[in-house]
């Protein structure tokens, strides 16, 4: 029976002029230039008078042949200025073998491990030798090449044997210099950040090889990410390292110079909107980037510490008066939502999976820290503060929340990541109770300063170091003798009820 197909040629048959090749609208893969009669009375059922419009508009356009779109290899390496995805293609949750010059791709387990198997003679391990990409194919059949960006790629397809740090740093030089002049001082930081600050920004999650391979990588061609990074390594520096103060003077200058060239550019990226899958990738990573900026920035007690209460900033009416972070933090799968699937398959997969809210399941010890966080609303040290009953709801609920996340944080011990700390509780918050803190409310403080409970588990971290003891003492001086007397009891009693 004859298809009832009325799409006009052009929209049926999509030319990539870049690739010069026609893709399917209907089928979303490429068609063979020799194939394409076959496909529209196969897959379409048009009678030849039918095709013969789409077979005369395929014929005027300048058309590779497969060979020449695919080489001899089992996989398609895209050029470093090549869009992401390809129009027209849909993108495929996938896999990428890690064995240094290999890079093979696939689409299962089951495969990668018979390519481990086979083409390195041993089983391979999930995470250690092959890590989630985002894939595209160009033909289905015999045709079949999956491929990725290179900036989204985990390993180098090209090379063929690994490669020494030396050559990593250079390597990474050249594709940063490609985009814009590297001065020695940036090439310094730049190499500081491969060698040593990358290591400490890997968790319990493994993700080490992301921070030093993709990242870096998807920074040679996004600005406020690799000024963002240059800002860290700095920063990196001025925490872990003891040196002349003409040197911190030089470093302090270094980090400040480069984080606000990142804003700039970042802010400037999101009021265009992101519109590729490679920009995307750059906004996530940056948002990690610059929330570890804010965390290391804020912990400092001097006049470059940041002054604001943590959550909330009153200078900043257009984001909601949220602290700029935590709103970059909470928007962050908005800004990208377009391409947010690609990026849960692909090397940033690890950092996405940061807006995953826990599930924290209320216990006997949750309990007990909801029964005293929640007493401690009604004291009388609160007498003349008095709020409504939409507002005690408001306060409740953030109490609650607060108590399994303080629970939770307890449960992951040494575990604990800056991304457990952030989404155990601000990530979840009610703006109605963020604006209770931009207010400086008591109860508010109160929360926060408990809040300190869970900060405290990161102070090994070079970028949380001093940040619960300053966030702890701001909230203090917004309350009064009472209330101090109060957070002091409350803190104790949680404290015990950890044990």
């Amino acid at each position: 029976m004859e298809s009832d197909i009325t799409i006009q040629p052009q929209e049926l048959l999509y030319y990539n002029k870049r690739h010069q090749i026609i893709i399917c609208t209907s089928c979303q893969y490429a068609i063979q230039p020799t194939a394409l009669d076959r496909h529209l009375k196969e897959i379409h059922a048009l009678h030849r008078h039918r095709r013969q419009p789409y077979t005369d508009y395929a014929a005027r356009l300048p058309l590779k042949h497969p060979s020449e779109l695919l080489g001899t290899r089992s996989s398609i390496i895209l050029g470093e200025d090549e869009d992401f995805p390809v129009p027209g293609l849909p993108v495929i949750s996938g896999l990428q073998c890690l064995d240094p010059g290999c890079g093979h791709l696939c689409v299962s387990v089951k495969r990668m491990q018979s390519h481990w198997k086979a083409e390195h003679h041993k089983s391979g391990c999930a995470a250690l030798d092959w890590q989630s990409v985002p894939l595209q194919t160009f033909f289905r059949g015999n045709l079949l090449r999956y491929f990725t960006h290179p900036a989204l790629s985990v390993v180098k397809l090209a090379d063929s044997s690994p490669e020494s740090p030396d050559h990593q740093i250079r390597a990474k030089h050249d594709a940063w210099e490609s985009h814009a002049d590297l001065a020695e001082s940036d090439k310094s930081l730049l190499a500081h950040y491969l060698q040593s600050t990358h290591l400490s920004l890997a968790n319990r999650h493994g993700n080490a090889r992301l921070w030093q391979i993709s990242v870096p990588r998807i920074a040679a061609s996004n600005s406020f990410l690799r000024h963002g990074i240059l800002a860290l390594s700095a920063q990196h520096r001025l925490n872990t390292e003891q040196g002349q103060s003409t040197d911190r003077q030089r470093l302090m200058g270094a980090a400040s110079e480069h984080h606000d060239t990142a804003m700039a550019a970042f802010q400037a990226s999101i009021d265009a909107k992101p519109s590729s899958a490679l920009e995307c990738h750059g906004v996530i990573a940056f948002i990690h980037v610059y929330t570890l900026l804010y965390f290391s920035n804020y912990g400092k007690d001097s006049p470059s510490g940041i002054e604001d209460l943590f959550l909330a900033d009153a200078s900043r009416p257009d984001l909601g008066y949220l602290s700029p972070w935590l709103h970059y933090v909470r928007h962050g799968c908005h800004l990208v939502c377009g391409f947010w699937d690609t990026i849960g398959n692909g090397p940033l997969a690890s950092l996405a999976a940061s807006w995953e809210i826990p599930i924290m399941i209320e216990d006997e010890r949750s309990s007990r820290i909801a029964t005293i966080l929640i007493s401690a609303l009604d004291h009388d040290c609160f007498d003349g503060y008095r709020i409504s009953d939409q507002l005690q709801d408001v306060y409740v609920q953030a109490t609650s929340e607060l108590a399994l996340a303080i629970n939770a944080a307890q449960e992951f011990g040494s575990a604990l990541t800056i991304w457990d700390a952030i989404r155990l509780w601000p990530l979840t918050l009610s703006l109605d109770f963020v604006n209770e803190v931009k207010k400086e409310t008591p109860r508010s403080m109160i929360l926060l300063a408990c809040y300190c409970i869970i900060l405290e588990k990161l102070g090994d971290a070079w970028f949380a170091e001093g940040l619960s003891t300053r966030l702890f003492s701001i909230t203090c001086t917004k309350l009064n003798k009472g209330q101090r007397e109060l957070l002091h009891e409350v803190t104790q009693r949680i404290t015990s009820a950890l044990r």
